[in-house]
C-alpha cells in the first residue's frame, strides 16, 4: 500500500501549482524534490488501484477548490445558497466532466458527489454533523476518493472513469497542482505481470495531463522502467528537464526511404498491396476488421490477412498488435516512409524524385516556427477521430492518391508567399466536382494543392457552423459542375456532408445517401465503431440492451433480426439507400402519393442515419449550398418548398437521450406509439438535435426570419395529447442564427487561436481582430465570411509560447494568403489583383511587374494604383528614379497598424498626409481621390453618413474605413440581430422552441408562430 504525507495546509490555495503539467524525474536527495506544502505519496507501486485513492486524497483540497470556482462561474448563488444539484449537471454540460445524464442513466456519480462535497460540505467538521448528514458527507468523499478503483453500475470504470471526470475537472480550472510520488522500486521490479505495471503507468500518464508529477525514483528502477516500458519511458521520462516537450519536425530519413523503396518498389502499380498500405493510419492504428470493411481498399478478407502478415514478416512495413480481441496494425518507420512514395493512381515513385504534397501521405507535423506562414506540415488531429476513423488524414481525406494531382508536385515551403494565379480557390475546388461517373457521386472533401488539405478544408467548412441548430451564412457560392455530387468529411468525431440545393426531395435523398455511403461505412461507421454485434454503440455502455434501444428508443428504421449485427445492418441500409436513389430517378413521373411515400422513407432513413452517428459518438453537420438565393426567393412555390424542407427535416433529426424526439412529439399512429421505450424525464426535459445545418448562399441571411417561422410552425404537428397537457413531452430548442455576425466571427477566432496555442484573447483584442477581418473580407463593419477568416487563420503557424497573443499583425499575415477575390470584396477585380500581387511580393514592384503578375492592363494599373495609394494601402518607394510600390493589409493610418506615419521612407507627394483623426483622414482621402469635397462637409461635427452619401467615390471603401476606425459598434449593431452581445451558449441565441416548455423559462419567452422563441 502507498503511504501519504499530507501537506501542512489543507487549503487548496496553499497547494503548489506550476504552469506545466507532466512528469519529471527527480533524483533521490535532490533539494528540489519537496517544498513544505507539496503533497507526497510514498511507496507508489505497480497496481494503481492501491495508490490512486491516496493521490486523490492528497489532491482533494485542489479538487474541491476547483469545483467551487467553477460553481461560482456557473451561478454565484450556487455557493451562497448551497444548491449543488444544477451544478452537478453543469459539470458535464459546460466542462465535459462525467457522462451525460439521460432518461435512463443519471449523471456520473462523481458529479453528484463532488457537487455535494464542494458546496454543501465545504470545510465542515464531520464530527459535528448529524448522522444523516455525516452519511452524505462520507458518501460524497468516498465517491471521489474511490474514483477509478471500484465498479459503478452504468458508469465508466478504471482509467476511463479517471479520464472522464478528474482530468476534465482540473483541466477546467486555472491552476495545475504539483505533487511528488515516491516509487516503490522492489514492487515494480518484482511485479508478476508487466501489463499490470503498464496500466499503472497509463494511470500516471493520465494524471500528468493535469498535474505536475515529480518522481522520486532510484537509478535501478529508472533503468528497469526504461527497459520494460520503453515507449512510455521515451514519451514521459527521456528528458526530465522538459516535461511538455514536443518533438521537432523531422523529415523521413534517407535510410528509411531507401528501405521503403526496396520493400515496395516492385509492388504492382494500382495493386492491392499498395491500396492497403495507403489506407493505413500514419499516426495511429487500424483494426484489421476495419480494413476488411473498407470499400476503397476493395480486397477480399483473405487477401488482407495475407498482405498484412507479408507486410510484417517480410518487409517490416507494419507492426501487428495481437493483444486486443481484434488485431490492430500500425506503420513502422519503413512503412511510414513507404506511404510517402505512393503517388497518384497508387504508383510508386523513387525517393530521389520530387516529393509529393503532404496531402498525399497525410504525415504532417507541428510547426514550431514563428507566427507567419503556416508550415504545410502542421499536424491535424490524429486520424481516426471519427468513430474508428482510420485511413489517411482521418475520414476526411481520400485514401486514394488518385484524387490528387496527376503528377508529383513539390510542397510549398513556408517561404513561398503566393500561388500561381491559376491556382484554384477553395470555392473553385468545391465547384469543380468532375465527372461523377469517374470521381463518384459521393466524394471525400479535400482541397486545392498547395492551398488547403483535407483537414484544413474540413476546418474551413466547419467555421460556418455557429451552433447546434441552423446557421445561415452569406457567402458567394459557385454552382457545382454536377449538382448531384456531394462531399463528406470527418475529423475529431465531427462528420460533415455538403450538398447543393436541388429541390426538397432531391436534396433530402442526396443528404441521406451521403451519410450512409460506402465511404462513411468504410471510415466512420466502421466495424470497430459499431461493433460486430453492435456492442460498441453508445460507448458499449448498454450491453444487451443496445438492440432494444436502437429499435424502440432511437427508432432506427428497417431494423429486423437480420440487421442486428454489423454486416446485416450495413447491407440493409445500403439496400434501402440504393432503392431510394432508384425511385428518385423516376419521381418526375410519379403521382403525389408516390412522391409523399418517397419523402417519408427518405426522412425516416435520414433520422435513422443521424441517430446512428449519435450512437457512435460522431456529431453531424449538413451544409446546404444555394448558389442563386435571389432566384430561389423569386419563385414563391420554390421558396415555400425550401422553407418546408427545413420545417420538417430539422426537428425530425433530434433525440432526448436515447429516444427519438419525432416518436415522442409527433407520431400519432397508435401501432407506432406502442413500439417505444418508456421515458424517464428530467426536471428540465431538453432534447438535442442529432444534426446541425448550415445554409450558405449570397444572401442566405435574409432567409433567417422565414426559416425560423417555418420551423416554429411545426408546433402545430405536436401530438394533441401533449399540447393539451395530458401527456408529457420534451422541449426542443432550435437556434436559427447568422454565421457572418460578430458573435460568429468571434467564435472562429477563439477556436483557431486556441488550437494554435495562443493565449486567451480579451474582449478588446478580439474586437480588434474582428474589425480587421471585417475591413479586409467584408462589406460592412463586424461582418465577413467565416470561411475566409478560418482559411486565413489556418495559414498561420503555431504560437511560440503559451503566453503569446494573436495580434492584428499575425492575422494580417494570414489574410495576405487568401485569393485576390477575397480581399476587400467591394473593390473591382483588377484592383484586388493588383493589391494581391503587391501583398505577396518579397520586394517592391514597379508598374510592369505589377501588370505582369496581376494580369491586368496598363490602364487598369494606373487607375487602381492611384486609388490604392490614396487609401494608404500601398506606398511608393523611389528606387533609381523609378517608382515602385509596396502594400499592407493594414494601412498606416489605421489604429490597428501601430504606427504614426507611412511605413516607407519616401511616400508619394499626392499620398495621404499625417492627420490623426478619422475625419481628417477621410478628408485627405477624398482630396486624393479627386472628390473636391465642400469644406463645410468636414467642418465642425462630421456626419459620416452624410459624407459617404455626398461623396459616392468613397462608398466602396466605407466598410473598410469604418471597420479600421471602429466607427460602428459591431457588438451591438442593428445588423447583428441574434444576440451577439451575449455569450454564445444553448440559451444565449434566439431559438425556436417546440414541444413541452421548460417551466423555469416560461416568463422569458415570446410567442413566435404559435410556439416559443427564446431570445435570452
Amino acid at each position: 500500500m502507498s503511504q501519504r504525507t499530507p501537506a501542512t495546509d489543507s487549503g487548496a490555495a496553499s497547494q503548489p501549482s506550476s504552469s506545466e503539467a507532466g512528469i519529471s524525474l527527480v533524483p533521490p536527495g535532490s533539494s528540489g524534490q519537496l517544498t513544505l506544502d507539496t503533497p507526497l505519496v510514498r511507496q507508489v507501486g505497480p497496481r494503481f488501484t492501491e495508490w490512486l485513492p491516496d493521490v486523490l486524497d492528497a489532491l482533494l483540497p485542489m479538487i474541491t477548490q476547483t469545483a467551487r470556482e467553477l460553481a461560482f462561474e456557473y451561478d454565484r448563488r450556487t455557493l451562497r445558497d448551497e444548491r449543488p444539484y444544477r451544478f452537478a449537471a453543469d459539470l458535464f454540460d459546460t466542462h465535459g466532466v462525467g457522462t451525460a445524464p439521460s432518461a435512463d442513466t443519471p449523471a456520473h456519480p462523481f458529479n453528484d458527489a463532488l457537487a455535494k462535497f464542494a458546496i454543501s460540505y465545504y470545510e465542515v467538521d464531520p464530527d459535528e454533523l448529524s448522522d444523516r448528514k455525516r452519511d452524505i458527507y462520507e458518501y460524497a468523499r468516498d465517491e471521489i476518493l474511490e474514483l477509478g478503483t471500484r465498479d459503478l453500475p452504468g458508469a465508466p470504470t478504471g482509467l476511463n472513469a479517471l479520464g472522464e471526470t478528474f482530468v476534465p475537472l482540473l483541466d477546467a480550472g486555472d491552476r495545475t497542482p504539483t505533487m511528488v510520488l515516491s516509487l516503490d522500486g522492489p514492487a515494480w521490479e518484482e511485479v508478476d505481470d508487466e501489463r499490470t505495471a503498464a496500466r499503472a503507468l497509463d494511470a500516471l500518464a493520465l494524471l500528468a495531463e493535469v498535474i505536475n508529477i515529480r518522481f522520486i525514483c532510484s537509478p535501478r528502477l529508472d533503468a528497469h522502467l526504461e527497459r520494460t516500458h520503453p515507449e512510455w519511458y521515451d514519451e514521459h521520462l527521456t528528458d526530465s528537464g522538459d516535461v511538455n516537450r514536443e518533438p521537432a519536425p523531422t523529415e523521413t530519413s534517407e535510410s528509411s526511404l531507401s528501405g521503403a523503396w526496396n520493400a515496395i518498389g516492385e509492388f504492382a502499380p494500382g495493386g492491392g498491396r499498395l491500396r492497403l498500405l495507403a489506407a493505413l493510419d500514419p499516426d495511429g492504428e487500424r483494426e484489421v476488421r476495419d480494413l476488411k470493411a473498407d470499400s476503397e481498399i476493395d480486397l477480399s478478407e483473405g487477401a488482407i490477412d495475407r498482405y498484412v502478415r507479408e507486410f510484417d514478416d517480410e518487409h517490416d512495413l507494419v507492426d501487428i498488435d495481437a493483444r486486443p480481441k481484434y488485431n490492430r496494425v500500425s506503420l513502422t518507420d519503413t512503412g511510414t516512409a513507404a506511404q510517402e512514395l505512393i503517388g497518384p493512381e497508387y504508383r510508386v515513385f523513387h525517393p530521389e524524385q520530387t516529393r509529393f504534397d503532404g496531402r498525399l501521405t497525410g504525415t504532417r507535423h507541428g510547426s514550431t516556427g514563428v507566427v507567419c506562414w503556416s508550415d504545410r506540415e502542421e499536424s491535424p488531429p490524429t486520424a481516426g477521430g471519427c468513430g474508428s476513423g482510420g485511413g489517411r488524414g482521418g475520414a476526411g481525406a481520400s485514401s486514394s492518391p488518385s484524387s490528387s494531382s496527376s503528377s508529383p508536385s513539390s510542397s510549398p515551403s513556408s517561404s513561398e508567399h503566393s500561388l500561381p494565379a491559376s491556382a484554384p480557390t477553395a470555392e473553385d475546388w468545391l465547384a469543380a466536382t468532375g465527372e461523377a461517373s469517374e470521381a463518384g457521386f459521393v466524394q471525400w472533401l479535400d482541397g486545392p494543392d498547395g492551398r488547403l488539405d483535407a483537414w484544413e478544408m474540413h476546418e474551413r467548412l466547419l467555421a460556418g457552423r455557429r451552433t447546434e441548430g441552423v446557421t445561415l451564412v452569406d457567402e458567394p457560392v459557385k454552382p457545382f459542375e454536377n449538382g448531384k455530387v456531394s462531399y463528406v468529411s470527418c475529423f475529431e468525431d465531427h462528420a460533415q456532408a455538403v450538398v447543393q440545393w436541388g429541390g426538397p426531395l432531391h436534396t433530402l435523398v442526396r443528404i441521406t445517401s451521403t451519410l450512409l455511403s460506402q465511404k462513411m461505412f468504410s471510415k466512420v461507421l466502421s466495424p470497430s465503431a459499431v461493433g460486430d454485434d453492435l456492442e460498441e454503440l453508445y460507448d458499449g455502455a448498454l450491453d444487451d440492451a443496445t438492440k432494444d434501444v436502437l429499435r424502440l428508443g432511437a427508432q432506427i428504421g428497417w431494423f429486423g433480426e437480420d440487421e442486428q449485427e454489423y454486416d446485416g445492418l450495413r447491407e440493409r441500409f445500403g439496400e434501402i439507400r440504393r432503392l431510394l436513389l432508384s425511385k428518385l430517378a423516376e419521381v418526375e413521373d410519379a403521382d403525389a402519393t408516390e412522391w409523399s411515400d418517397l419523402c417519408r422513407d427518405a426522412h425516416g432513413l435520414l433520422a435513422s442515419a443521424t441517430h446512428l452517428y449519435r450512437a457512435v459518438g460522431v456529431d453531424v453537420t449538413i451544409h446546404v449550398r444555394v448558389p442563386d438565393t435571389k432566384k430561389l426567393r423569386a419563385g414563391e412555390r420554390r421558396y415555400q418548398d425550401f422553407l418546408d424542407f427545413f420545417k420538417h427535416t430539422v426537428p425530425k433529426n433530434a433525440s432526448y437521450g436515447i429516444h427519438s424526439v419525432y416518436r415522442m412529439l409527433y407520431e400519432d399512429r397508435v401501432d407506432k406509439l406502442k413500439h417505444r421505450m418508456s421515458v424517464e424525464f428530467d426536471a428540465d426535459a431538453a432534447a438535442d438535435l442529432t444534426a446541425s445545418w448550415v445554409i450558405s448562399g449570397p444572401t442566405a441571411s435574409t432567409f433567417r426570419d422565414d426559416v425560423q417561422r417555418a420551423i416554429a410552425s411545426k408546433v402545430t404537428d405536436v401530438r394533441e395529447t401533449i399540447q393539451e397537457g395530458i401527456e408529457r413531452g420534451v422541449s426542443l430548442a432550435i437556434p436559427v442564427v447568422e454565421g457572418n455576425s460578430y458573435g460568429a466571427l468571434r467564435r472562429v477566432i477563439d477556436r483557431h487561436a486556441e488550437r494554435k496555442g495562443f493565449a486567451a484573447l480579451d474582449t478588446d483584442e478580439r474586437r480588434k481582430l474582428v474589425r480587421l477581418a471585417a475591413a479586409t473580407l467584408g462589406d460592412e463593419p463586424g461582418r465577413c465570411s467565416p470561411y475566409a477568416l478560418a482559411e486565413a487563420l489556418l495559414s498561420l503557424g503555431k504560437a511560440q509560447s503559451p503566453t503569446q497573443s494573436l495580434t492584428s499583425s499575425d492575422l494580417a499575415a494570414g489574410l495576405t494568403k487568401l485569393p485576390a477575390e477575397r480581399l476587400v470584396p467591394s473593390l473591382p477585380p483588377t484592383m484586388q489583383k493588383a493589391l494581391k500581387a503587391l501583398l505577396v511580393a518579397d520586394e517592391p514592384l514597379g508598374a510592369s511587374e505589377i501588370i505582369d503578375r496581376a494580369g491586368i492592363s496598363e490602364r487598369s494599373y494606373s487607375r487602381n494604383i492611384e486609388e490604392l495609394a490614396a487609401l494608404g494601402v500601398v506606398e511608393s518607394v523611389g528606387e533609381g528614379g523609378h517608382k515602385k510600390w509596396r502594400a499592407w493589409i493594414i494601412p498606416w493610418w489605421s489604429p490597428l497598424a501601430g504606427v504614426d506615419t507611412p511605413r516607407t521612407a519616401e511616400t508619394d507627394e499626392n499620398g495621404v498626409t499625417l492627420p490623426s483623426r478619422w475625419d481628417d483622414i477621410l478628408y485627405e482621402i477624398a482630396l486624393d481621390l479627386g472628390c473636391d469635397p465642400e469644406y463645410e462637409l468636414f467642418a465642425g461635427f462630421v456626419d459620416v453618413d452624410e459624407v459617404f452619401a455626398t461623396l459616392p467615390a468613397l462608398e466602396r471603401w466605407r466598410g473598410f474605413i469604418e471597420s479600421h476606425y471602429g466607427l460602428v459598434d459591431i457588438e451591438h449593431s442593428a445588423s447583428a440581430p441574434d444576440g451577439d452581445v451575449m455569450e454564445d451558449g444553448p440559451d444565449a441565441l434566439p431559438s425556436v422552441e417546440i414541444g413541452y416548455g421548460r417551466t423555469d423559462r416560461g416568463g422569458e419567452q415570446v410567442s413566435l408562430g404559435g410556439t416559443n422563441s427564446s431570445t435570452e
